[in-house]
């Protein structure tokens, strides 16, 4: 495949799956978001949404990667920040779906916790897209 349709495939995923879970905290942390139906609603976007989009970022990403890597990318320290900074970001979408589960299942959740995860996943998006825009500390 060429890289250009990997390119589209990670800009995609990656706006999906930012804008979904970012989406998603926000509403299940507003002051009063305990009305029936909601919990179950978030879940189902979180899951059909957030997580496929998730995976086509990976995957388009990691197409990109893979060919250009001891050439280009294994030297370089930015993309190591980045991609541990991806591993974060992917265990937040986890833990903002475990709770989403639970809040679905009747479970008391805080919604305070899904404002602090908003803004968790917010700061991880941008500082992974500075890194890949200036690409700091290059070898």
């Amino acid at each position: 495949m060429s890289i250009i349709v990997f390119r589209y495939l990670h800009f995609l995923g990656i706006t999906f799956w930012i804008g979904s879970a970012v989406a998603v905290a926000i509403a299940a942390s507003a002051p009063s978001p305990w009305e029936s139906g909601i919990a179950q609603s978030l879940r189902k976007i979180s899951i059909r949404v957030t997580t496929p989009a998730m995976l086509f970022a990976f995957a388009g990403g990691f197409g990109m990667l893979i060919p250009n890597f001891a050439e280009l990318y294994a030297k370089q320290g930015w993309m190591h920040t980045k991609l541990a900074l991806l591993l974060v970001l992917a265990g937040a979408t986890g833990v903002l779906t475990g709770k989403l589960r639970r809040w679905a299942e009747g479970q008391d959740v805080s919604p305070k916790v899904f404002g602090k995860l908003a803004w968790a996943l917010s700061i991880l998006a941008v500082l992974i897209i500075t890194l890949a825009i200036f690409r700091p500390f290059s070898a």
